[in-house]
């Protein structure tokens, strides 16, 4: 049994999955490619992550990765349609 808090290697492959789960909520505009490309990597790196320490903490590393960067996606698209309200509430008239 490996005790994770002393692997740097889990704690590296968690932050980087973290990471690449972040990047759609810093993109302006998400491309078909762009986000195949972050979705393949963010999966390659769940599956490291799986693969270096074991199902559980790997399973842990990706529903909270994946819960943050949906987390953030939200945020940033509400926190983008509210910034842009006004301007389009005063072109209409």
């Amino acid at each position: 049994m490996m005790n994770i808090p002393q692997e740097p290697a889990y704690w590296l492959l968690s932050a980087s999955c973290l990471c690449v789960a972040s990047l759609p909520a810093l993109m302006r505009k998400i491309p078909r490619a762009r986000a195949i490309a972050v979705v393949s990597l963010w999966l390659a790196l769940c599956i490291a992550t799986i693969w270096q320490s074991g199902l559980l903490p790997g399973l842990a590393t990706t529903l909270i990765s994946g819960v943050w960067g949906v987390i953030l996606l939200a945020a940033s698209l509400i926190f983008s349609g509210i910034k842009s309200m006004p301007n389009r509430r005063f072109e209409e008239r």
